[in-house]
């Protein structure tokens, strides 16, 4: 299997993506505004890191079902607190949720956030309820999404899940991963 990145900034990494979206039929489409950035961060109190804003500067106005599905417009991250997801202030206590900053969804539309302090990735699921770390970062979230649509287009298969957890473990490499 051959991911077209490792990591956002490594040389060539925007011309290998765009060509590897391209293949796939995802139109690639920057946002060439940094002013989103300052208002958002503004509005979160919360530092964008750099990787992530290397990514939305140059790929943030994508819009397709088949890449980074539910991913938020900038302007839309909210913290998790503020959210629409109710289970969240049911179960969550507001020093626990005001840490995350709600970025995506997940196909089953439980909120995906950045912890503001490590930058990690977090699902909040209703089912069952749970916070868990996902990935150790927005990169390794965006690796995720590319395994993905390689297997929606069966051009990356896996004999079972286990293979898939395996394989998705050494690219992916981050500590304290819930998997399930």
């Amino acid at each position: 299997m051959l991911v077209p990145i490792r990591q956002i900034g490594e040389d060539d990494w925007i011309e290998n993506l765009t060509s590897f979206l391209e293949d796939y039929d995802v139109e690639v489409i920057s946002l060439e505004c940094e002013k989103i950035f300052q208002k958002t961060e503004q509005h979160l109190n919360w530092i964008i890191p750099s990787r992530t804003k290397d990514y939305f500067l140059n790929f943030g106005g994508i819009e397709s079902s088949d890449f980074v599905y539910n991913l938020k417009n900038i302007d839309e991250w909210e913290v998790l607190t503020n959210s629409i997801w109710e289970f969240v202030s049911l179960h969550f206590q507001q020093e626990e949720t005001d840490k995350y900053i709600v970025f995506s969804e997940s196909p089953s539309n439980d909120p995906i956030c950045f912890n503001r302090e490590t930058g990690e990735v977090y699902l909040f699921s209703y089912d069952p309820i749970k916070g868990a770390k996902v990935y150790k970062d927005f990169n390794d979230y965006l690796l995720s999404e590319i395994i993905e649509i390689q297997k929606l287009y069966t051009e990356v298969t896996f004999d079972s899940s286990k293979e898939e957890i395996e394989y998705k473990a050494n690219l992916l490499d981050g500590e304290g991963i819930d998997f399930d």
